[in-house]
């Protein structure tokens, strides 16, 4: 599964001209997601992906886009609540994380469409279904 989540990173990075960047992922327990759910966003919650885009510095010297933390418990909990295979959603949220890092967002509904299509894409790659259909 790692594999398949480089590839899907190295994709996207790469059809935005970032492919010399990397991006850190990593798979949390809840407890520490709603640590950074409270630091960062001040909901102390727990969700499935936090995005943390790295500083100018970071990008420029150290070649870092920025972190994923994608909660572990919450994303096999809301996979089989959507009835989704948890390597696609996964993928999924992946894909969304990597996208945030790049500047996307879905605050309106055309950032979001937007947003949306770019990740039906890049998923359709790895012959995962539309996850806004499912």
């Amino acid at each position: 599964m790692t594999t398949n989540l480089c590839l899907l990173a190295n994709n996207i990075l790469k059809d935005h001209q970032k492919n010399d960047l990397l991006v850190n992922l990593k798979l949390i327990a809840s407890e520490e997601m709603i640590a950074l759910n409270k630091g960062f966003r001040k909901k102390a919650t727990d969700t499935n992906v936090l995005s943390f885009p790295a500083a100018p510095e970071a990008v420029t010297h150290a070649k870092e886009l920025g972190d994923i933390a994608l909660c572990m418990p919450f994303l096999e909990s809301e996979a089989q609540a959507l009835n989704r295979a948890k390597d696609d959603h996964m993928m999924h949220l992946t894909a969304h994380g990597v996208l945030h890092l790049l500047g996307f967002d879905h605050i309106n509904e055309n950032d979001a469409n937007l947003m949306e299509s770019h990740e039906i894409r890049y998923l359709k790659q790895f012959n995962i279904a539309n996850p806004y259909l499912l």
